[in-house]
């Protein structure tokens, strides 16, 4: 199963024109094809840029980080900085700036809940439109304590997939899911972009997040081309909290397995979250006592063992079990020839007292589970 964190893509973002062609029941687009994907979005001739030396910005895991750019927008104007994790390690921060006289800005972002080495998109923003962006990296600086900082830290955003990448059936009902750990009833919209195919569209969703930390948005790609390809969106309050590339499965063409009371489409089974599987897999956790306990700090080990084989990928996700400090961290560990696997996680912006839940998975099924709880 696979998660994708916080990559800010750019094809969504120039889309922003097409929106208004898309009608209210998010119908495949007609028309010669998506809009150019290096087109910059927003006002007509507006230049915006970010200032970096080499192929990306470098940051430091730490506070006062400044961010800097420039642009042909008037002075005064209102732009937001955000810097959003493109790793396994989930981050978004963002911050508030406006243009000076001279048209230059920057905004300064506190990173220092960034413990590890991570790569990421800085992107600029106006009224909900992506003027531009630049991939970043964020080096981890040892021995800084993590502040509270102001911006949105750790929204841990995933969409839920098997495979590789995202399938998604052209039918009128097909769904695209996720988890998150913003509060329950927090609305999501939930973005697909053609990115490739001879049926272009977009398609936009409201989800609402249950009390499990799950969404589901329902989405109707009848008529979109078997193969089709496209990119997935989770926004929340104007930032992209989550992104995956998908391909839409069924359509028009022919294939080798089609459900032919579905009018010749491919379905795509949606596996709902799992108990621990009835399959032949002994895992278990390593933890002593009534839970699994982890102090809040960085690299925090969690390990186990069980009898898959050798070179076998598990997953390990934590997800907090209570409102008042949310997150959820995501982590693969590969099966050793004695059987054992482990992963390091980040725990330290999660205060002492936070219980969470650990799932152990394998080819979509849950194969361990046990509490947690962060202690001093």
């Amino acid at each position: 199963m696979n998660r994708t964190y916080g990559t800010v893509g750019a094809v969504a973002v120039v889309l922003v024109a097409a929106v208004a062609a898309v009608s209210a029941g998010g119908v495949p687009l007609g028309g010669d094809g998506p809009a150019d994907s290096t087109a910059t979005p927003g006002p007509a001739g507006n230049g915006t840029t970010v200032a970096h030396d080499g192929a990306h910005l470098s940051l430091d895991g730490a506070p006062n980080q400044t961010i800097a750019g420039e642009t042909d927008l008037s002075p005064e104007t209102e732009l937001a900085v955000r810097v959003v994790s493109d790793g396994d390690s989930p981050f978004l921060v963002s911050e508030s700036t406006t243009v000076a006289e001279d048209g230059a800005f920057s905004a300064t972002v506190d990173l220092s809940h960034v413990s590890e080495d991570a790569s990421a998109w800085v992107t600029v923003v106006r009224d909900g439109a992506e003027l531009a962006n630049v991939s970043a990296r964020v080096s981890a600086v040892a021995g800084v304590t993590p502040t509270d900082g102001s911006g949105d830290a750790e929204s841990g955003t995933a969409f839920v997939y098997d495979g590789d990448r995202l399938a998604v059936a052209a039918l009128e009902n097909a769904t695209v899911r996720g988890e998150t750990a913003l509060a329950p009833g927090s609305e999501l919209t939930v973005r697909l972009t053609s990115t490739a195919g001879a049926s272009p569209f977009l398609v936009q969703r409201t989800a609402t997040v249950d009390e499990d930390g799950t969404f589901v948005a329902e989405v109707d790609l009848v008529g979109v081309d078997n193969g089709t390809t496209f990119e997935a969106v989770a926004r929340h309050d104007g930032a992209d909290l989550a992104s995956a590339e998908g391909v839409v499965i069924g359509g028009d063409n022919v294939v080798s397995t089609t459900n032919t009371s579905q009018g010749n489409l491919t379905m795509v089974p949606v596996n709902d979250t799992s108990p621990v599987a009835d399959e032949d897999h002994n895992t278990t956790l390593d933890y002593d006592g009534d839970a699994l306990t982890l102090e809040p700090a960085s690299d925090r080990s969690i390990a186990g063992e069980t009898d898959l084989p050798a070179g076998t990928e598990v997953t390990i996700r934590l997800r907090s079990a209570g409102d008042s400090s949310p997150f959820l961290k995501s982590a693969a560990a590969t099966v050793t020839e004695d059987g054992r696997f482990s992963a390091a996680v980040n725990m330290s912006a999660v205060p002492a007292g936070s219980t969470f839940e650990v799932t152990v998975r394998h080819d979509g099924d849950t194969v361990a589970t046990a509490d947690g709880e962060v202690v001093e």
